[in-house]
């Protein structure tokens, strides 16, 4: 059977994911909640992320996405409940379900901490299927490759939780392995600190195998909720 195409003919490789155990095992585990794909809408204009939703997504580059998103504090998906809940953060308008109650909550300013070594704490993964066309060195993965997809999971982290968007606004980047190509990488990222908009969350580059290539903390400003509407 031959791979989905999307309306832009492009491919995603799923089966790169269910090819492996530690990736079905993830897939299937009740406590993610939501599991996303990418997707390119018809009308492109006005859509942002193009990077991800259509420079990357080639046969030889990012070859298949997927975003995951453990909510944690005990919500588990319920057997038998649909595994794919719609199309990843990407390029959507966000809608907040309380706004009053987040504008409160970024006027008040009051800081926040979280545990990131908390295994129920809320968490944002992207599982990526790579291929040879994102390499810096010979069948090396570029640096700049990771840091971005460091980048896309924090502010997916923060969409997911806050229901809102966010710019980033510091990025650091710790590198401790090469990622050799073709490969399959899951990017992970959980909250550390909130101020208001300020919000500042650490995250992981690894394999399914306890294996971390890098790791980096972000901090991000959140869209402004008010009475002006919401603005940076």
């Amino acid at each position: 059977m031959s791979p989905p195409r999307t309306t832009h003919n492009r491919v995603e490789y799923l089966e790169d994911f269910t090819a492996h155990e530690w990736c079905n095992a993830l897939l299937s585990d009740p406590s993610v909640t939501h599991i996303s794909k990418r997707q390119i809408p018809e009308n492109r204009e006005g859509i942002s992320n193009t990077f991800f939703t259509c420079t990357l997504f080639t046969d030889g580059a990012l070859r298949a996405f997927l975003s995951l998103y453990k909510p944690g504090k005990g919500h588990r998906r319920e057997a038998g409940e649909e595994v794919f809940t719609g199309n990843a953060l990407l390029h959507e308008v966000l809608t907040i379900s309380n706004p009053e109650a987040e504008a409160r909550r970024q006027n008040a300013k009051e800081e926040k901490t979280y545990d990131a070594d908390d295994p129920d704490a809320p968490e944002a993964m992207i599982l990526v299927s790579l291929g040879g066309e994102v390499d810096g060195g010979v069948r090396r993965l570029h640096g700049g490759v990771t840091a971005t997809l460091l980048d896309q999971v924090m502010g997916t982290l923060i969409s997911n939780v806050y229901q809102h968007t966010c710019a980033t606004a510091d990025l650091n980047v710790k590198y401790k392995q090469a990622v050799a190509t073709p490969c399959i990488l899951l990017v992970r990222a959980k909250l550390v600190k909130e101020k208001g908009r300020w919000i500042e969350t650490k995250g992981w580059v690894e394999d399914g195998h306890g294996n971390v290539f890098a790791e980096g903390s972000g901090s991000f400003v959140m869209s402004k909720v008010g009475g002006g509407g919401a603005k940076i």
